[in-house]
Protein backbone atom coordinates (compact mmCIF):
# COMPACT_ATOMS: atom_id res chain seq x y z
CA UNK A 1 0.00 0.00 0.00
CA UNK A 2 2.47 2.65 0.98
CA UNK A 3 3.72 2.74 -3.25
CA UNK A 4 0.59 0.92 -4.70
CA UNK A 5 1.19 1.74 -8.33
CA UNK A 6 5.00 0.86 -8.54
CA UNK A 7 4.48 -2.16 -6.53
CA UNK A 8 1.35 -2.83 -8.88
CA UNK A 9 3.50 -1.91 -12.08
CA UNK A 10 6.78 -4.12 -11.39
CA UNK A 11 4.58 -6.73 -10.19
CA UNK A 12 3.32 -7.09 -14.18
CA UNK A 13 6.47 -6.41 -15.62
CA UNK A 14 7.91 -9.51 -13.46
CA UNK A 15 5.02 -12.07 -14.21
CA UNK A 16 3.62 -11.48 -10.58
CA UNK A 17 -0.04 -11.59 -11.37
CA UNK A 18 -0.13 -10.78 -14.60
CA UNK A 19 -1.92 -14.12 -15.69
CA UNK A 20 -3.90 -13.72 -13.31
CA UNK A 21 -5.34 -10.34 -14.68
CA UNK A 22 -5.78 -11.54 -18.27
CA UNK A 23 -7.82 -14.40 -16.95
CA UNK A 24 -9.76 -12.16 -14.71
CA UNK A 25 -10.28 -9.83 -17.56
CA UNK A 26 -11.25 -12.28 -19.85
CA UNK A 27 -14.24 -13.83 -17.34
CA UNK A 28 -15.14 -9.66 -17.32
CA UNK A 29 -15.16 -9.59 -20.65
CA UNK A 30 -17.18 -12.83 -21.29
CA UNK A 31 -20.46 -11.41 -19.38
CA UNK A 32 -22.98 -10.18 -21.53
CA UNK A 33 -23.72 -6.48 -21.73
CA UNK A 34 -27.87 -5.57 -21.99
CA UNK A 35 -28.78 -2.18 -21.24
CA UNK A 36 -30.46 1.07 -23.52
CA UNK A 37 -33.12 4.07 -22.91
CA UNK A 38 -35.87 3.56 -20.38
CA UNK A 39 -38.87 6.21 -20.26
CA UNK A 40 -42.04 6.91 -19.25
CA UNK A 41 -45.45 8.07 -20.52
CA UNK A 42 -46.52 9.67 -17.13
CA UNK A 43 -44.34 12.89 -16.65
CA UNK A 44 -43.97 12.34 -12.44
CA UNK A 45 -40.95 13.02 -10.43
CA UNK A 46 -40.23 8.99 -9.56
CA UNK A 47 -37.55 6.81 -10.20
CA UNK A 48 -37.59 4.90 -13.04
CA UNK A 49 -36.64 0.73 -11.98
CA UNK A 50 -35.77 -1.50 -14.86
CA UNK A 51 -35.76 -5.15 -13.63
CA UNK A 52 -33.93 -8.14 -15.07
CA UNK A 53 -35.53 -11.48 -15.26
CA UNK A 54 -33.68 -14.73 -15.96
CA UNK A 55 -35.34 -17.44 -17.77
CA UNK A 56 -34.70 -20.96 -15.30
CA UNK A 57 -37.79 -23.15 -16.46
CA UNK A 58 -38.33 -24.88 -19.95
CA UNK A 59 -41.56 -23.34 -20.83
CA UNK A 60 -41.07 -19.37 -21.25
CA UNK A 61 -45.28 -18.74 -20.55
CA UNK A 62 -45.20 -19.92 -16.50
CA UNK A 63 -43.83 -17.65 -13.90
CA UNK A 64 -41.89 -20.09 -11.95
CA UNK A 65 -39.53 -20.70 -15.04
CA UNK A 66 -38.53 -16.85 -14.48
CA UNK A 67 -36.36 -15.42 -11.72
CA UNK A 68 -35.93 -11.89 -10.67
CA UNK A 69 -31.91 -11.33 -11.62
CA UNK A 70 -31.14 -7.92 -11.08
CA UNK A 71 -32.18 -4.26 -11.32
CA UNK A 72 -31.26 -0.30 -12.33
CA UNK A 73 -32.69 2.67 -10.89
CA UNK A 74 -32.68 5.92 -12.53
CA UNK A 75 -34.36 9.20 -11.29
CA UNK A 76 -35.69 10.12 -14.83
CA UNK A 77 -35.20 9.04 -18.59
CA UNK A 78 -32.46 7.83 -18.93
CA UNK A 79 -29.77 5.16 -20.07
CA UNK A 80 -29.61 1.78 -18.00
CA UNK A 81 -26.92 -1.31 -18.51
CA UNK A 82 -26.75 -4.32 -16.55
CA UNK A 83 -23.63 -6.89 -16.79
CA UNK A 84 -25.21 -10.67 -16.65
CA UNK A 85 -23.32 -14.41 -17.45
CA UNK A 86 -24.98 -15.65 -20.79
CA UNK A 87 -28.86 -16.91 -20.67
CA UNK A 88 -31.86 -16.01 -21.74
CA UNK A 89 -33.70 -12.97 -20.27
CA UNK A 90 -36.78 -10.85 -20.19
CA UNK A 91 -36.77 -7.19 -19.23
CA UNK A 92 -39.28 -5.39 -17.52
CA UNK A 93 -39.99 -1.56 -15.89
CA UNK A 94 -41.94 0.35 -13.35
CA UNK A 95 -42.23 3.41 -12.51
CA UNK A 96 -41.84 3.69 -8.31
CA UNK A 97 -44.20 6.39 -7.39
CA UNK A 98 -44.11 5.80 -3.82
CA UNK A 99 -39.45 5.26 -3.99
CA UNK A 100 -40.36 2.07 -1.99
CA UNK A 101 -38.28 -0.02 -4.86
CA UNK A 102 -41.80 -1.91 -5.05
CA UNK A 103 -43.58 -2.60 -7.99
CA UNK A 104 -47.52 -2.54 -6.92
CA UNK A 105 -50.43 -2.58 -8.72
CA UNK A 106 -51.33 1.29 -9.72
CA UNK A 107 -47.93 1.88 -10.39
CA UNK A 108 -47.37 2.45 -14.22
CA UNK A 109 -45.59 -1.14 -15.18
CA UNK A 110 -44.59 -2.05 -18.21
CA UNK A 111 -45.11 -5.51 -18.97
CA UNK A 112 -42.68 -8.42 -19.86
CA UNK A 113 -43.95 -9.36 -23.37
CA UNK A 114 -42.23 -11.50 -26.06
CA UNK A 115 -39.98 -9.26 -28.13
CA UNK A 116 -38.89 -8.48 -24.98
CA UNK A 117 -37.68 -11.75 -24.35
CA UNK A 118 -34.04 -12.48 -25.75
CA UNK A 119 -31.27 -14.82 -25.73
CA UNK A 120 -27.96 -13.46 -24.90
CA UNK A 121 -24.20 -14.84 -25.51
CA UNK A 122 -20.91 -14.62 -23.86
CA UNK A 123 -19.43 -11.17 -24.79
CA UNK A 124 -22.59 -10.32 -26.16
CA UNK A 125 -23.41 -6.36 -25.89
CA UNK A 126 -27.13 -5.43 -26.43
CA UNK A 127 -27.37 -1.66 -25.70
CA UNK A 128 -29.80 -0.36 -28.25
CA UNK A 129 -32.94 -2.27 -25.63
CA UNK A 130 -35.69 0.88 -25.68
CA UNK A 131 -38.17 0.41 -22.89
CA UNK A 132 -41.09 3.37 -22.60
CA UNK A 133 -43.44 2.83 -19.29
CA UNK A 134 -47.43 3.37 -19.91
CA UNK A 135 -49.47 5.21 -18.17
CA UNK A 136 -50.76 4.07 -15.42
CA UNK A 137 -54.17 2.82 -16.40
CA UNK A 138 -52.46 0.33 -18.76
CA UNK A 139 -50.59 -1.11 -16.61
CA UNK A 140 -51.95 -4.61 -15.96
CA UNK A 141 -49.53 -5.26 -12.74
CA UNK A 142 -51.65 -7.43 -10.26
CA UNK A 143 -48.97 -8.38 -7.60
CA UNK A 144 -46.61 -6.86 -5.87
CA UNK A 145 -42.40 -7.08 -6.45
CA UNK A 146 -40.40 -6.33 -4.24
CA UNK A 147 -37.16 -5.33 -5.66
CA UNK A 148 -35.60 -4.43 -1.84
CA UNK A 149 -36.17 -8.13 -0.77
CA UNK A 150 -33.34 -9.33 -3.04
CA UNK A 151 -30.13 -10.77 -1.51
CA UNK A 152 -26.98 -11.87 -2.41
CA UNK A 153 -26.19 -15.59 -3.35
CA UNK A 154 -23.63 -18.27 -3.14
CA UNK A 155 -20.90 -18.12 -6.14
CA UNK A 156 -22.39 -20.50 -8.64
CA UNK A 157 -26.10 -19.29 -8.14
CA UNK A 158 -25.04 -15.82 -8.33
CA UNK A 159 -22.79 -16.18 -11.43
CA UNK A 160 -26.10 -18.26 -12.97
CA UNK A 161 -28.02 -14.77 -12.66
CA UNK A 162 -26.46 -11.19 -12.68
CA UNK A 163 -23.51 -9.69 -10.92
CA UNK A 164 -25.26 -6.80 -9.64
CA UNK A 165 -27.14 -8.67 -6.89
CA UNK A 166 -23.66 -9.17 -5.15
CA UNK A 167 -23.63 -5.52 -4.31
CA UNK A 168 -23.32 -4.85 -0.51
CA UNK A 169 -26.29 -2.34 -0.08
CA UNK A 170 -25.50 -0.57 3.42
CA UNK A 171 -24.49 -4.37 5.32
CA UNK A 172 -23.70 -3.68 8.22
CA UNK A 173 -20.23 -4.50 9.07
CA UNK A 174 -17.01 -3.70 11.20
CA UNK A 175 -13.39 -2.10 9.87
CA UNK A 176 -12.50 -5.36 11.09
CA UNK A 177 -14.16 -7.71 9.02
CA UNK A 178 -12.17 -9.82 7.29
CA UNK A 179 -13.32 -9.03 4.05
CA UNK A 180 -11.57 -5.54 4.49
CA UNK A 181 -8.20 -7.21 5.09
CA UNK A 182 -5.22 -6.53 2.93
CA UNK A 183 -5.25 -9.73 1.03
CA UNK A 184 -9.02 -9.50 -0.03
CA UNK A 185 -7.93 -6.05 -1.11
CA UNK A 186 -5.34 -7.07 -3.26
CA UNK A 187 -7.78 -9.30 -5.15
CA UNK A 188 -9.17 -6.55 -6.05
CA UNK A 189 -6.47 -5.27 -8.38
CA UNK A 190 -5.06 -8.57 -9.74
CA UNK A 191 -8.26 -10.69 -9.62
CA UNK A 192 -11.11 -8.33 -10.06
CA UNK A 193 -13.86 -11.36 -10.97
CA UNK A 194 -13.15 -13.39 -7.73
CA UNK A 195 -13.25 -9.89 -5.73
CA UNK A 196 -16.85 -9.78 -6.73
CA UNK A 197 -17.71 -12.80 -5.20
CA UNK A 198 -15.31 -13.28 -2.10
CA UNK A 199 -15.40 -9.61 -0.71
CA UNK A 200 -18.72 -8.11 -1.95
CA UNK A 201 -18.18 -4.92 -3.86
CA UNK A 202 -20.76 -1.99 -2.33
CA UNK A 203 -21.16 0.42 -0.12
CA UNK A 204 -21.30 -1.25 3.43
CA UNK A 205 -22.91 0.51 7.07
CA UNK A 206 -20.37 0.83 10.10
CA UNK A 207 -23.63 0.70 12.11
CA UNK A 208 -27.25 0.56 12.39
CA UNK A 209 -28.85 3.42 9.60
CA UNK A 210 -29.89 6.20 11.43
CA UNK A 211 -31.96 8.60 9.50
CA UNK A 212 -31.04 11.68 11.85
CA UNK A 213 -27.64 11.42 10.87
CA UNK A 214 -25.59 12.56 8.00
CA UNK A 215 -23.61 9.65 5.98
CA UNK A 216 -20.11 10.21 5.24
CA UNK A 217 -19.19 8.01 2.36
CA UNK A 218 -15.76 7.39 2.50
CA UNK A 219 -13.97 5.91 -0.90
CA UNK A 220 -10.44 4.26 -0.59
CA UNK A 221 -7.35 4.30 -3.32
CA UNK A 222 -6.17 1.57 -5.63
CA UNK A 223 -5.23 -2.04 -3.67
CA UNK A 224 -6.83 0.51 -0.97
CA UNK A 225 -9.79 -0.89 1.89
CA UNK A 226 -12.21 0.92 4.01
CA UNK A 227 -9.41 -0.01 6.64
CA UNK A 228 -7.28 2.89 5.59
CA UNK A 229 -9.46 5.54 6.71
CA UNK A 230 -9.77 3.79 10.51
CA UNK A 231 -8.19 6.62 12.13
CA UNK A 232 -10.23 9.22 10.35
CA UNK A 233 -13.30 7.09 10.65
CA UNK A 234 -12.46 6.78 15.16
CA UNK A 235 -12.07 10.69 14.90
CA UNK A 236 -15.42 11.29 13.40
CA UNK A 237 -18.47 13.18 15.55
CA UNK A 238 -20.54 9.94 15.18
CA UNK A 239 -23.47 12.57 17.38
CA UNK A 240 -23.97 14.14 13.70
CA UNK A 241 -22.84 12.04 11.13
CA UNK A 242 -22.72 7.95 10.39
CA UNK A 243 -19.34 6.18 7.98
CA UNK A 244 -20.22 4.59 5.51
CA UNK A 245 -17.59 2.88 2.92
CA UNK A 246 -17.13 1.90 -0.34
CA UNK A 247 -15.52 -1.44 -1.17
CA UNK A 248 -14.72 -2.02 -5.07
CA UNK A 249 -11.66 -4.09 -7.08
CA UNK A 250 -9.16 -1.12 -7.79
CA UNK A 251 -7.96 -3.03 -10.61
CA UNK A 252 -11.38 -2.18 -12.74
CA UNK A 253 -11.86 0.38 -14.98
CA UNK A 254 -12.66 3.36 -13.21
CA UNK A 255 -15.40 4.53 -15.07
CA UNK A 256 -17.57 1.01 -14.88
CA UNK A 257 -16.91 1.76 -10.64
CA UNK A 258 -18.25 5.61 -11.13
CA UNK A 259 -21.02 3.80 -12.69
CA UNK A 260 -21.53 1.02 -9.93
CA UNK A 261 -21.24 3.53 -6.82
CA UNK A 262 -23.88 5.78 -8.69
CA UNK A 263 -26.45 3.12 -8.94
CA UNK A 264 -25.48 1.83 -5.01
CA UNK A 265 -26.50 5.02 -3.77
CA UNK A 266 -29.16 5.63 -5.61
CA UNK A 267 -30.75 2.38 -4.48
CA UNK A 268 -29.58 3.21 -0.69
CA UNK A 269 -31.40 6.89 -1.19
CA UNK A 270 -34.63 5.35 -2.33
CA UNK A 271 -34.52 2.77 0.53
CA UNK A 272 -33.47 5.32 3.32
CA UNK A 273 -34.84 8.60 1.80
CA UNK A 274 -30.95 9.89 3.42
CA UNK A 275 -31.51 14.40 2.22
CA UNK A 276 -27.74 14.66 2.13
CA UNK A 277 -24.54 12.99 2.44
CA UNK A 278 -20.86 13.87 2.47
CA UNK A 279 -17.78 12.13 0.48
CA UNK A 280 -14.46 11.95 1.54
CA UNK A 281 -11.71 10.20 -0.28
CA UNK A 282 -8.48 9.08 -0.42
CA UNK A 283 -5.89 8.67 -3.78
CA UNK A 284 -7.28 7.24 -6.77
CA UNK A 285 -10.34 7.18 -4.59
CA UNK A 286 -10.78 11.13 -5.49
CA UNK A 287 -10.97 9.99 -8.79
CA UNK A 288 -13.88 7.61 -8.67
CA UNK A 289 -15.27 9.98 -6.36
CA UNK A 290 -15.63 12.80 -9.27
CA UNK A 291 -16.84 10.51 -11.57
CA UNK A 292 -19.25 9.33 -9.36
CA UNK A 293 -20.28 12.64 -8.28
CA UNK A 294 -20.91 13.81 -12.45
CA UNK A 295 -23.36 10.88 -12.54
CA UNK A 296 -25.33 10.93 -9.71
CA UNK A 297 -25.62 14.73 -10.16
CA UNK A 298 -26.61 14.53 -14.15
CA UNK A 299 -29.38 11.68 -13.11
CA UNK A 300 -31.34 14.17 -11.67
CA UNK A 301 -33.22 14.75 -7.96
CA UNK A 302 -31.69 12.34 -5.53
CA UNK A 303 -29.71 13.61 -2.30
CA UNK A 304 -27.91 16.78 -1.88
CA UNK A 305 -23.88 16.22 -1.40
CA UNK A 306 -22.68 19.86 0.56
CA UNK A 307 -18.87 18.42 0.54
CA UNK A 308 -16.76 16.58 -1.53
CA UNK A 309 -13.52 16.47 0.38
CA UNK A 310 -9.83 14.35 -2.07
CA UNK A 311 -6.80 13.23 -0.38
CA UNK A 312 -3.78 12.83 -2.24
CA UNK A 313 -5.59 12.48 -5.05
CA UNK A 314 -3.76 12.28 -8.50
CA UNK A 315 -5.60 14.69 -10.12
CA UNK A 316 -3.30 14.49 -13.73
CA UNK A 317 -2.76 11.22 -12.91
CA UNK A 318 0.36 8.60 -12.78
CA UNK A 319 3.41 7.81 -14.70
CA UNK A 320 4.02 4.94 -13.06
CA UNK A 321 0.07 4.17 -14.66
CA UNK A 322 1.19 5.01 -18.20
CA UNK A 323 4.43 2.65 -17.77
CA UNK A 324 2.03 0.27 -17.00
CA UNK A 325 -0.56 0.63 -20.16
CA UNK A 326 3.01 -0.44 -22.03
CA UNK A 327 3.63 -4.38 -20.55
CA UNK A 328 2.20 -7.27 -21.84
CA UNK A 329 -0.52 -7.38 -19.54
CA UNK A 330 -2.63 -4.08 -18.63
CA UNK A 331 -4.80 -3.36 -15.55
CA UNK A 332 -7.82 -1.51 -16.83
CA UNK A 333 -7.00 1.22 -13.74
CA UNK A 334 -3.88 2.05 -15.14
CA UNK A 335 -5.06 2.66 -18.32
CA UNK A 336 -7.90 5.36 -16.71
CA UNK A 337 -4.85 6.83 -14.64
CA UNK A 338 -2.64 6.94 -17.03
CA UNK A 339 -1.81 11.06 -17.64
CA UNK A 340 -4.22 12.51 -20.22
CA UNK A 341 -6.36 8.92 -20.37
CA UNK A 342 -9.90 9.72 -21.55
CA UNK A 343 -11.55 9.04 -18.20
CA UNK A 344 -9.53 12.43 -16.45
CA UNK A 345 -10.41 14.39 -19.02
CA UNK A 346 -13.82 13.45 -18.43
CA UNK A 347 -13.56 14.64 -14.66
CA UNK A 348 -13.51 18.28 -15.53
CA UNK A 349 -15.29 18.28 -18.92
CA UNK A 350 -18.29 19.28 -16.49
CA UNK A 351 -18.93 20.68 -13.09
CA UNK A 352 -20.75 18.41 -10.64
CA UNK A 353 -21.70 21.19 -8.32
CA UNK A 354 -20.31 19.82 -5.13
CA UNK A 355 -17.89 22.09 -3.19
CA UNK A 356 -14.64 20.61 -3.30
CA UNK A 357 -12.00 20.99 -0.59
CA UNK A 358 -8.58 19.78 -2.03
CA UNK A 359 -6.16 18.62 -0.03
CA UNK A 360 -2.50 17.02 -0.46
CA UNK A 361 0.61 15.08 1.04
CA UNK A 362 4.37 16.81 0.06
CA UNK A 363 6.65 14.73 2.49
CA UNK A 364 8.61 12.10 0.49
CA UNK A 365 9.26 8.88 2.19
CA UNK A 366 12.81 9.06 1.28
CA UNK A 367 15.45 10.62 -0.90
CA UNK A 368 13.84 11.50 -4.08
CA UNK A 369 15.68 13.38 -7.09
CA UNK A 370 12.67 13.28 -8.92
CA UNK A 371 9.56 15.82 -8.62
CA UNK A 372 8.43 16.67 -5.63
CA UNK A 373 6.08 14.09 -4.32
CA UNK A 374 4.47 12.68 -1.36
CA UNK A 375 6.16 9.34 -1.63
CA UNK A 376 4.02 7.78 -4.32
CA UNK A 377 1.64 10.81 -6.28
CA UNK A 378 3.78 13.89 -6.78
CA UNK A 379 2.32 16.98 -5.75
CA UNK A 380 1.98 18.40 -9.01
CA UNK A 381 -0.71 15.53 -10.05
CA UNK A 382 -1.82 16.37 -6.68
CA UNK A 383 -2.82 20.21 -7.57
CA UNK A 384 -3.38 19.87 -11.75
CA UNK A 385 -4.64 23.03 -12.94
CA UNK A 386 -8.22 21.97 -13.42
CA UNK A 387 -8.59 20.38 -9.63
CA UNK A 388 -7.03 23.27 -7.95
CA UNK A 389 -9.54 26.00 -10.02
CA UNK A 390 -11.98 23.89 -9.78
CA UNK A 391 -11.74 23.69 -5.49
CA UNK A 392 -13.33 25.43 -2.30
CA UNK A 393 -10.02 25.49 -0.90
CA UNK A 394 -6.59 24.11 -0.98
CA UNK A 395 -4.70 22.65 1.41
CA UNK A 396 -1.31 21.02 2.42
CA UNK A 397 -0.23 18.88 4.67
CA UNK A 398 3.45 17.74 5.05
CA UNK A 399 2.60 14.01 5.32
CA UNK A 400 3.27 10.83 3.04
CA UNK A 401 0.73 9.19 0.93
CA UNK A 402 -0.60 7.02 3.54
CA UNK A 403 0.58 8.85 7.07
CA UNK A 404 -1.66 11.45 5.68
CA UNK A 405 -4.88 9.02 6.97
CA UNK A 406 -3.57 9.31 10.10
CA UNK A 407 -2.53 12.71 10.52
CA UNK A 408 -4.34 14.54 13.61
CA UNK A 409 -4.75 17.74 11.68
CA UNK A 410 -6.33 16.28 8.77
CA UNK A 411 -8.90 14.69 10.83
CA UNK A 412 -9.25 18.04 12.44
CA UNK A 413 -9.73 20.12 8.91
CA UNK A 414 -12.32 17.08 8.54
CA UNK A 415 -14.44 17.62 11.33
CA UNK A 416 -14.03 21.50 10.96
CA UNK A 417 -15.54 21.65 7.42
CA UNK A 418 -18.37 18.75 8.49
CA UNK A 419 -19.07 21.12 11.44
CA UNK A 420 -19.85 24.43 9.34
CA UNK A 421 -22.55 21.97 7.76
CA UNK A 422 -26.11 22.74 8.49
Amino acid sequence: MRNALWIALLAALTGCGMFAVKEQQAKIDALCVLGGRVEAERAVPAPLIVVLARQTGADPQKRESWRVADHFVLEGPGQWQLRVSAGTYGVLAFQDLNRDLKAQPGEPFLRMEADQVFACKSGERRTDLALRIPAGGRSRLNETIDISALQARSFGDQFELSLGQVTALGDVASLSDARFDAAVAEDGLWRPFDFLFKAGPGIYFLGAYDGSKVPVLFVHGINGTPQNFRTVIDRLDRSRFQPWVYYYPSGGSLGAVADHLTQTMRTLQLRHGFRSFVVVAHSMGGLVSRGFLLRYREGGSGAAVPLFVSIATPWDGHKAAEMGTKSPIVVRAWTDMAPGSEYLRSLYARDPGVPHHLLFAFRQSGVSLGEANDGTVTVASQLHAAAQQGAARVEGFNETHMSVLEAAAVSERLNGLLGQLK
